[in-house]
C-alpha cells in the first residue's frame, strides 16, 4: 500500500429512509466518509479496519474498490460482523439508530496495524468515534497515533461526538489526549460546546491549538468555517446549497480538505475546496452517493 491518506475506523452498511419509506443501502461510517471524499477528489487513500464475513463486508471492500481505494490491510473477522446504520434524512438534523456493538471493527487490535504502510503515508485520519466504539479499537488508534507521530506523519482527528457511545466525560478526556499528538483538528460548534464548554469559533481554536494541533477547522453550519493555522484565522464561507440530508456533510468536509491540503499546502484553498464539497454531499441523499468528484469542486469553487 502506498496511500497518502490513511483513514482508521469503522466502515458501516448504512439503510436511508427514502420519502416513500423504503430504505436505500449505502456505505456509511464516518471516516469512511471522509476516505470517499477525499479518494473523489483524486486523493490517493486507504483504509484500515477490520470487517465481517459474508456479504455486508464484501459490499464494502466492493464499493471501496470502485471509489479507488486501497483496502489491502483490512481484516475479515471469522464471526464478528459489519456494523449498520438505519439513517432518518433531515436538512440539519441527524437521525441514527446503530447496530454496530461487537462488531468486527470493535475487536480490532494494535496488532493488525501494517506499521510501514502508516510511517509511509502523508497523512492519517480518525475521529471520536474511532476512539468511542470500544476500548479494543481505542487502543488500536492510540497505538496507530503512535506509530505515525514516531514517523513523522501528521495525524488529523475529527471530534465527531456521539454521546451515545460514550459519556461526555470519558469523551473530553480521550479525545483531548489523543489532540495533544493531532497535527490538524477538526471539530464543530455543537461538539465543541460539549467538550470544551466554549461556544465562540476563536476561543475553540485557541483551546485546541493549546492542546497541540497547528491547523484548527470548526465548522459552524450555514454560517461556514473557522480555519485557524498557528493561530491566524481565515472565515471560510459556506457554499451555495440546497439541503436535503446533512448526514456525512462534516465527515466530507474532513476527508476533501486533507486531499486538498496536502496536494497545495494551502489550507485557506484547501478548505474552500472542502467547502464545495460539503455543500454538495448535504444536497444529495446519503452519505457518499452525493458527494461531489473533483472535476465539479474545482469548477464550482472557481
Amino acid at each position: 500500500m502506498s496511500a497518502e491518506i490513511l483513514c482508521l475506523g469503522e466502515p458501516l452498511i448504512e439503510f436511508v429512509r427514502r420519502e416513500d419509506g423504503l430504505y436505500q443501502r449505502s456505505i456509511g461510517g464516518d471516516t469512511s466518509n471522509a476516505a470517499v471524499a477525499a479518494a473523489k477528489q483524486g486523493a490517493s487513500v486507504g483504509y484500515l479496519t477490520s470487517l465481517g464475513p459474508g456479504r455486508f463486508g464484501d459490499a464494502v471492500i466492493d464499493y471501496w474498490k470502485e471509489e479507488g481505494i486501497d483496502a489491502a490491510f483490512v481484516t475479515r473477522h471469522p464471526t464478528a460482523q459489519t456494523g449498520l446504520n438505519f439513517v432518518e434524512p433531515d436538512p440539519a438534523e441527524r437521525y441514527f439508530t446503530y447496530r454496530r456493538e461487537g462488531s468486527a471493527a470493535s475487536l480490532m487490535q494494535p496488532n493488525d496495524l501494517p506499521e510501514q504502510a502508516i510511517k509511509a503515508a502523508k497523512c492519517l485520519h480518525l475521529s471520536g468515534i474511532t476512539l468511542a466504539i470500544s476500548n479494543d479499537l481505542r487502543n488500536t488508534a492510540f497505538a496507530a497515533i503512535g506509530i505515525a507521530k514516531t514517523a513523522g506523519v501528521p495525524v488529523s482527528l475529527d471530534t465527531n461526538l456521539r454521546l451515545k457511545l460514550w459519556d461526555i466525560g470519558t469523551a473530553r478526556a480521550i479525545t483531548h489526549k489523543a489532540m495533544a499528538d493531532a497535527y490538524i483538528a477538526v471539530t464543530s460548534i455543537d461538539d465543541s460546546l460539549h467538550l470544551t464548554g466554549l461556544a465562540k469559533p476563536s476561543d475553540i481554536a485557541i483551546f485546541y491549538h493549546e492542546l497541540g494541533p497547528e491547523i484548527v477547522l470548526v465548522t459552524m453550519g450555514a454560517k461556514g468555517c473557522l480555519l485557524s493555522v498557528r493561530g491566524k484565522e481565515t472565515i471560510i464561507s459556506p457554499a451555495p446549497a440546497h439541503p436535503i440530508d446533512s448526514t456525512g456533510a462534516g465527515d466530507s468536509f474532513a476527508g476533501s480538505f486533507l486531499a486538498y491540503w496536502l496536494e497545495t499546502q494551502d489550507p485557506v484553498l484547501a478548505a474552500n475546496r472542502a467547502a464545495f464539497v460539503a455543500a454538495g454531499t448535504v444536497s444529495g441523499l446519503g452519505a457518499v452517493d452525493p458527494i461531489p468528484r473533483r472535476k465539479e469542486v474545482l469548477r464550482m469553487s472557481s
